[in-house]
């Protein structure tokens, strides 16, 4: 994280509450009450989490399989991940012993005009159904990406493994 992120999230953590002309006495009684506002915010967000459905946008059980198991600040993390495999397409598929190995174009705007596409490699086990991509979203932010996800419609998997389910996400933590 580098120093302008730290202080950009301190600043969001510290909004409403502090100021330049706040004393250290004011800044302590403030602090414990950022403190208690934010995990009231968490507890808030959890009861939500467990007693209300976001939508899904698609008739896809992998995504629905993240809706029951995700709370909804995740979900909706899958889900904008569902809505932009639209801008995917399989342009090669290399079919091996022990995976296929999918090249995925991606179709990409920048502040509303189109730029150069971006081309992935996505590694899939037929026997394990997993696969590995070469963004390496999962492995990074934890969140199936994708072209991961348009592999997995081209493959007819219809349940993900439970390895891209991250139990730290899950409503039933």
């Amino acid at each position: 994280m580098s120093t302008t992120q730290r202080s950009e999230g301190m600043n969001a953590f510290f909004d409403g509450f502090i100021n330049s002309t706040t004393t250290l006495q004011q800044f302590v009684v403030q602090y414990d009450n950022a403190v208690r506002v934010k995990a009231q915010k968490k507890i808030e967000a959890d009861f939500s989490s467990m007693n209300t459905t976001i939508a899904c946008g698609s008739q896809s059980p992998i995504e629905r399989q993240f809706q029951v198991q995700y709370t909804h600040a995740k979900f909706e993390e899958v889900q904008n991940e569902f809505r932009s495999r639209m801008n995917c397409l399989i342009k090669d598929t290399l079919k091996e012993d022990f995976w296929n190995t999918y090249t995925v174009k991606e179709e990409r705007m920048w502040e509303g005009n189109r730029v150069p596409d971006k081309l992935y490699k996505v590694q899939y086990d037929p026997v394990t159904q997993t696969t590995t991509c070469s963004c390496q979203l999962f492995e990074f932010r934890g969140i199936i990406c994708r072209h991961s996800l348009l592999v997995f419609s081209q493959e007819d998997v219809y349940s993900v493994p439970s390895q891209y389910i991250l139990r730290r996400w899950s409503k039933n933590i």
